[in-house]
């Protein structure tokens, strides 16, 4: 079970970062980002079987693979935007988090444009 071991390694990152916070604080934040590491490493498996499996889907409904590869790209950019504003309030600077999930929202209007016109010209041709 995927779950289990990142749930492991996660309780153990947190456990060392609260350490570290107390004792060693310039080392706090790389203990973080390397816990967020592991987890991402272990769960790599499982998204790739997800994508395999979204692939197929799309491959079934006949839409364009690049609007495919437009939503796993709007999936990236709100997870990594998220990791990245939640290391930034671990280090208490939330004013920056902030601005990083406001630069991650308009970069994923601005990559839903294509799918939106894509779905207006399918419900036009419907009509």
């Amino acid at each position: 079970m995927q779950i289990v071991k990142v749930v492991g390694v996660g309780l153990i990152g947190a456990l060392i970062a609260g350490l570290l916070r107390q004792e060693k604080s310039e080392l706090f934040i790389f203990a973080v980002i390397t816990t967020g590491a592991l987890i991402l490493i272990i769960l790599l498996s499982s998204l790739t079987e997800v994508i395999k499996e979204f692939g197929l889907l799309v491959g079934k409904s006949g839409v364009d693979e690049s609007l495919f590869a437009g939503v796993l790209k709007i999936i990236g950019v709100g997870y990594i935007t998220e990791y990245a504003s939640a290391i930034c309030v671990d280090q208490g600077v939330s004013s920056i988090a902030n601005k990083l999930q406001l630069a991650g929202k308009v970069a994923i209007f601005f990559m839903t444009l294509p799918i939106l016109t894509n779905l207006v010209d399918v419900i036009s041709s419907m009509l």
